[in-house]
């Protein structure tokens, strides 16, 4: 299927693009991908050489997508496509694309290393085209290769694209510092409201607004989540002193970037946290889910994803969850249980236990199963076009959904329409059913696996028995760990669900043999209707991520917005003015959190718009910023600059050989702004050589948490003792983030090998000539590596790349953090010998059975005899 022209204002778009380098800002649902396909189809030749960044793998499979359509156009080259290098590429493959030309998206590591290390022609860069601009900082690779490509070509463009106006307007002047990074002078903006975009989407289509009002147990369900959203943002902020109450409010947390903005206003004083502060923070994130789920799930999925959370809140099972004790949560809880089932306090009647137990359900229990509106709203609306769509040339229903997951409740919800369930004198949905079985099923499952685990070992013969919490000694200042804690009203519902679901748990053999049956006998049925379905009476369910290009796909007739999105309502916008669509059905909840979103979703782009509008008349950007080095460079170039004035030393181009792992953080790039050359390579030992006796192997918090506690840092360690005689660590701390090791009392009373001080001290003691370096942030390390190579000569890259390549011991099996510190502190073991009886033995037990001529051998008759009579030495 050819692909449809641009729309006028899409071709004024691309014009202005091609007519001069800028930023282009784009409304979510205006076709930013159609209009960067277009961009791509011009570029797409073996004269040029165009490289796309920072493109995620739906954008790529969009453009793959528009390319597959645009070759079957009649006036479009064959040949013209997108080469994708992955890192399964190897260096000759892409040393060859880039040399035949064309379109190659690349990811942005893998392009620096091929820069740094010439393999691609700089002299044949025709243009770079940055997508998803508004992540782009001056510490992100994508500035590391615009400022080595702008170095070795000046005359190759530079293009951006972003759909995200928000993102532009969160701190100060962000416009400007990301034209400044990008090299650019020029932005254009396109809103919605735009004149001309308002011009070519002046059709109306026809639209039908199904406001669908919430039941009372769905309305009292998002009243409990609000006022759990707004007691927690009170109490975090009473607790912090550090949220402004007009930015962070229940309003703004209904949306995502809610998190994000939290957790970054809070990063710099994230060490004066205690961990109940820290543990609202993560619970804001729970309760806005819950509120999301309330209009998109059903009863039954609502109610599992709660018994989730209050499992995941039960004493010892994690963090105290402080929303969980207000009386808000045990409405939420308690409404969301009456939503799907009520237990009863007098026995049902027989034939409706029967009824219960042949479904697999107890038999103490009334099913309320309450079906969401707007699947009632569905199917009358279904019903409503098969009455409209008679026509054979008509298109399919496309019903477009959230998320997968409604997706799949869509339909089951359509394929067992007219399935009901007798139980009692109420008829039910078969899909509600099925679901309220499921729920007991998993639940007696969990309940198993946690009665598993808190079953205690029997105690063995000879050994005390410590006493029980309650008859211990009470310390000041401790728990009551002996009295009982009186259950909440929502855990204890929750504990009466897992009762039901153990009881019933012995019943679902029967049930599951009638349900195999029925599925049998709809095998049969489907073998003698089968066939191909008329366009007119197909109906398709799609979840908006990764339907880019489902409307020119498809052709519907009929389109179902069953969530409602601002991206895909402007898709249609412009389907309607290329094909004729009969209806457009929009269904939201009214006076709904769901519609809140939607609402200010709309507004938030809108201010957004405006005040970059704004912006952009006041914009200063100075005339030679396309050549200009950025603040953060300046200083860098000073600080190095200094570092060697101050040293004495020739001003000649300073060279760290880096590891091409360690071009995913910022480090290697703020090094080359500094003026610094940068050398990739593949090292086995250590992430940076700064000259040929001092390697530095570089941490970040998170990173050197995983890697104590998996032993890597000691396998690190030990080749960098072994093969440099200067080796570092470095523990380098984010930007804006707390400079800070460990909460403000959060050392424990006790000493524990676990803790990450005492991993440190074991690190410190095992490895006496290993240097430790802590740095608040990048830009401080670049100072601290200027500080290091005062004086001393370059690194040469070949010896860099040989140290540790003729090892052929696999030292990521041999030191293991746990059996390697019990076997140091064994008499007669030293730093120096320790890694000949981790080489000979497996294990400890190995260890303690050998004789005394084998340890003779490997420890020296000394050390052998102080390790040999304390492993054998008699009780």
């Amino acid at each position: 299927m050819a692909l449809d022209p641009l729309l006028p204002f899409q071709r004024q778009v691309l014009d202005d693009l091609l007519d001069e380098d800028a930023l282009c800002i784009v409304a979510r649902g205006l076709g930013l991908n159609r209009i960067l396909a277009e961009l791509a189809r011009i570029c797409a030749t073996p004269r040029a050489l165009v490289f796309l960044l920072h493109a995620s793998e739906h954008d790529e499979d969009d453009l793959q997508h528009y390319f597959m359509q645009m070759r079957s156009g009649e006036a479009t080259d064959a040949a013209t496509t997108m080469q994708v290098v992955k890192n399964e590429t190897n260096a000759g493959q892409r040393a060859q694309l880039y040399r035949q030309g064309g379109v190659i998206s690349v990811t942005s590591r893998i392009l620096i290393v091929d820069l740094l290390n010439d393999v691609v022609p700089t002299e044949l860069v025709t243009g770079v085209v940055v997508h998803n601009a508004s992540q782009v900082t001056a510490e992100s690779i994508e500035a590391f290769v615009l400022r080595v490509i702008r170095q070795r070509n000046a005359q190759a463009f530079v293009k951006a694209l972003s759909d995200a106006p928000e993102a532009f307007v969160q701190g100060f002047a962000p416009v400007e510092k990301i034209l400044k990074v990008l090299g650019l002078r020029h932005v254009h903006l396109w809103p919605r409201f735009h004149v001309a975009v308002q011009r070519d989407l002046a059709r109306e289509v026809p639209v039908v607004e199904l406001r669908q009002p919430q039941t009372r147990a769905m309305e009292e369900v998002q009243q409990a989540v609000l006022d759990c959203l707004a007691a927690t943002i009170a109490e975090l902020g009473a607790a912090t002193k550090l949220l402004d109450t007009e930015t962070f409010n229940v309003e703004s947390s209904l949306f995502r970037f809610f998190d994000v903005m939290v957790k970054r206003r809070l990063g710099p004083y994230w060490h004066r946290l205690g961990p109940r502060a820290r543990g609202m923070v993560n619970d804001l994130a729970s309760l806005r889910r819950v509120g999301e789920l309330v209009t998109a799930y059903d009863a039954v999925a609502l109610l599992e994803y709660l018994d989730t959370l209050l499992l995941a809140a039960r004493p010892g099972a994690g963090p105290a969850v402080s929303w969980m004790a207000t009386d808000s949560a045990n409405i939420l809880y308690a409404t969301a249980r009456a939503r799907t089932f009520v237990r009863m306090a007098d026995p049902l009647p027989a034939h409706t236990q029967g009824q219960l137990r042949a479904q697999g359900l107890p038999d103490n229990i009334e099913p309320v199963l309450e079906v969401p509106p707007k699947l009632e709203a569905l199917s009358q609306i279904l019903d409503e076009i098969g009455v409209l769509n008679r026509t054979d040339n008509a298109g399919p229903v496309l019903v477009m959904a959230g998320s997968a997951r409604e997706c799949r409740m869509i339909r089951d919800y359509l394929r067992l329409l007219h399935k009901r369930v007798k139980i009692g004198e109420r008829q039910h949905p078969q899909m509600m059913v099925d679901r309220l079985r499921m729920f007991f099923r998993r639940k007696a499952q969990v309940s198993g696996i946690r009665g598993a685990s808190q079953t205690q070992p029997t105690t063995q013969p000879g050994v005390q028995r410590r006493a029980p919490p309650a008859k211990r000694r009470r310390v000041r200042g401790a728990s009551a760990t002996g009295t009982r804690v009186p259950r909440a009203p929502a855990d204890a519902l929750e504990q009466e669900s897992t009762d039901l679901a153990t009881a019933v748990a012995a019943t679902t053999e029967d049930a599951e043999n009638i349900y195999e049956e029925d599925e049998d006998e709809a095998l049969g049925a489907f073998d003698e209707h089968f066939g191909l379905l008329a366009g007119h009476e197909t109906v398709v369910v799609h979840a908006y991520s990764g339907g880019r290009g489902i409307l020119e796909a498809l052709r519907p007739s009929f389109v179902v917005l069953y969530d409602p999105d601002a991206a895909f309502v402007r898709e249609v916008e412009m389907y309607g003015t290329r094909a004729c669509v009969r209806q457009v059905y929009f269904v939201v909840y009214d006076n709904s959190l769901e519609e809140q979103r939607y609402l200010s979703a709309i507004r938030r782009e809108r201010e957004a718009f405006e005040r970059l509008i704004g912006d952009k008349a006041g914009l200063v950007v100075p005339l030679d910023s396309s050549n200009a080095v950025s603040p953060a460079g300046r200083l860098l170039q000073t600080i190095v600059g200094r570092s060697q004035r101050s040293g004495r030393m020739e001003p000649t181009e300073a060279a760290v050989v880096v590891d091409v792992r360690e071009f995913r953080a910022p480090l290697a790039s703020l090094l080359h702004a500094s003026g610094i050359s940068v050398i990739p390579r593949t090292l086995a030992v250590g992430d940076y050589v700064l000259h040929d006796g001092l390697a530095i192997e570089r941490k970040s918090l998170p990173d050197l948490i995983g890697s104590l506690r998996s032993g890597r840092l000691f396998n690190q360690a030990a080749a960098m003792t072994r093969h440099y005689p200067c080796a570092a660590l470095l523990v380098e701390f984010e930007v804006n983030s707390s400079f800070s090791l460990q909460a403000i009392g959060g050392l424990p009373d006790s000493v524990s090998p676990t803790t990450l001080t005492s991993q440190l001290a074991i690190l410190a003691m095992a490895f006496p000539r290993l240097r430790v370096l802590w740095s608040c942030s990048p830009y401080e390390t670049v100072s601290i590596f200027a500080e290091l190579k005062r004086g001393l000569p370059e690194p040469d890259a070949a010896k860099a790349v040989a140290v540790g390549q003729d090892e052929d011991l696999d030292t990521e099996s041999l030191y293991v953090q746990a059996p390697i510190n019990l076997l140091q502190t064994l008499p007669g073991v030293t730093q120096a010998n320790y890694q000949k009886l981790a080489r000979r033995f497996d294990n400890v037990r190995a260890l303690c059975a050998a004789e005394r001529a084998e340890l003779d051998e490997l420890l020296g008759s000394d050390a052998a005899k102080k390790l040999h009579e304390f492993l054998h030495r008699s009780k």
